[in-house]
């Protein structure tokens, strides 16, 4: 059976030449992606549950905790992103704009969007199920459970499109990467 690799594979320590503040980069870049990745699955596998409940006693029970899970990973999002701004980003903008090659800017926007939509679905949820919380003595459990399973639904959007979101980001990113480290392999060879 042949190996897979994963895109990222290449960003690991082991070649001297590549020692260098961007394969810093690189390897947090590929360490946090892992880790946002493997939250909002949970998180969207969560939400799923909850949204087909049959029970407002359940879904409510695990309510406040899946609304607490979608608060830290937002927060967690928020400061990857952040990071990704201020250091990611440019770094490849400026280099692929001294090679002459077209700009990755619409790319870029594209992402951006697709964070926005994502960001859209998660505080819609983090609304909705606060003002359900805050509803718990209102005797009308059955628009109450289908409010439950709608605002769960939106969590769950949330999470297929930032899914898709560090997949696409990946599949930009890492390849650029590699042939920056491959510059600097050949620079430094």
């Amino acid at each position: 059976m042949p190996m897979t690799t994963s895109k990222a594979a290449a960003f690991e320590p082991g070649d001297s030449a590549r020692a260098s503040g961007f394969m810093e980069i690189a390897m947090r870049l590929k360490r946090e992606h892992e880790q946002l990745k493997l939250q909002c699955d949970a998180l969207c596998e969560l939400s799923s549950r909850t949204a087909s409940s049959t029970s407002l006693a359940g879904a409510i029970a695990i309510l406040a905790e899946l609304r607490a899970q979608a608060a830290s990973l937002l927060a967690l999002l928020e400061r990857h992103s952040a990071w990704e701004d201020e250091e990611v980003f440019p770094f490849f903008s400026r280099y692929y704009k001294l090679k002459m090659e077209p700009t990755i800017m619409p790319s870029l926007w594209v992402l951006e969007k697709d964070h926005e939509l994502a960001v859209q679905f998660f505080e819609s949820f983090l609304q909705a199920s606060d003002a359900l919380l805050g509803l718990m003595g209102v005797d009308a459990p059955w628009t109450a459970l289908t409010e439950v399973k709608q605002s769960c639904d939106d969590l769950t959007q949330g999470c297929l499109i930032l899914t898709s979101h560090f997949e696409m980001e990946e599949e930009l990113i890492y390849p650029m990467a590699e042939d920056i480290l491959t510059d600097m392999d050949y620079l430094f060879s």
